[in-house]
């Protein structure tokens, strides 16, 4: 028994004859009762009563239409969600996005997707590079958009975003009145760095050990304009991402490039491998990597 010789059948019970029914389904008769006769046949029951001139239904005619009505219907609505989801009128997405990358481009990104699809509800997990890409590992949330490198084994990798990362330091520094610096010109100095929790706490970490020290660290956070701030008040330096820097407004602090070994801030969104992607998680890539040069 298949939806095609249920929906066949219920034509049928509702015109109350075949020749009606085959001109609704644009089938022939014999072709239509030849349908509802594999059916019968199929659930070993009659379903008409042919004896008379019209068509009546048996008991179990009867049970199978009330039924197929409910089955039907389901089956239709289920049919309606799919198409929706295809065409995007519904779905969900959860994506990991770093505050400290958050800041810089994602609030325009998701207002204009919201506004493209308001049928398909948006999640945001804010948490670090790190963490995110953990989630997308086990599973938890769709997408993360981290700073590479990632684990390539495990992730399908989409760059969209490559920008530099600048050492901050107070305008009395005596780095401020450099033109650039390079890592090996760090070696003495106090950092204050995001934790962590962020992948470019261990890029930085990375870079000054090729420079050939281990970077003092005196303060550890998951807020960026807390780090600013306390380089604005002479605390420490730090190593922020240019675009981060654009959204803070000090004229105590100097921004300078770093020579060399700047690690570069490679933003990209990361899907696990293998793991089937919605229409509304592909049609989220998508727009990003489509308007993600508008947002800065």
């Amino acid at each position: 028994m298949d939806i095609r010789q249920l929906t066949y059948f219920m034509e049928v019970a509702r015109e109350g004859s075949l020749t009606g029914a085959s001109k609704i389904l644009h089938i022939s008769q014999p072709g239509l009762s030849k349908v509802i006769k594999n059916l019968e046949n199929e659930l070993g029951v009659l379903l008409i009563d042919r004896s008379e001139k019209t068509i009546q239904l048996t008991d179990a005619g009867q049970e199978l239409f009330h039924q197929s009505q409910k089955l039907l219907s389901e089956y239709e609505a289920l049919t309606e969600v799919i198409r929706d989801t295809e065409q995007l009128k519904r779905g969900h997405v959860r994506v990991g996005v770093p505050p400290v990358i958050g800041t810089s481009y994602f609030p325009s990104l998701i207002a204009g997707f919201r506004e493209l699809y308001s049928g398909v509800t948006l999640t945001i997990v804010e948490e670090g590079a790190r963490s995110v890409a953990d989630r997308v590992d086990e599973g938890s949330i769709d997408a993360a958009v981290v700073i590479l490198p990632v684990c390539s084994t495990k992730f399908e990798i989409y760059p969209i975003v490559t920008d530099e990362n600048k050492l901050i330091v107070h305008t009395s520094h005596p780095l401020a009145k450099r033109e650039f610096v390079s890592y090996e010109d760090l070696e003495d100095e106090n950092f204050v760095l995001l934790n962590e929790n962020f992948m470019l706490h261990h890029h930085i970490l990375s870079a000054c050990r090729e420079a050939g020290f281990e970077p003092k660290i005196t303060f550890k956070s998951s807020q960026w304009d807390f780090l600013a701030e306390l380089v604005a008040m002479n605390q420490g330096i730090s190593i922020l991402p240019r675009p981060i820097l654009e959204r803070f407004n000090s004229q105590k602090i100097v921004q300078l490039p770093i020579r060399h070994h700047s690690v570069k801030w490679e933003i990209a969104i990361i899907l696990k491998k293998g793991k089937y992607q919605s229409f509304a998680l592909r049609r989220f890539l998508e727009f990003v990597q489509e308007n993600i040069q508008r947002s800065f």
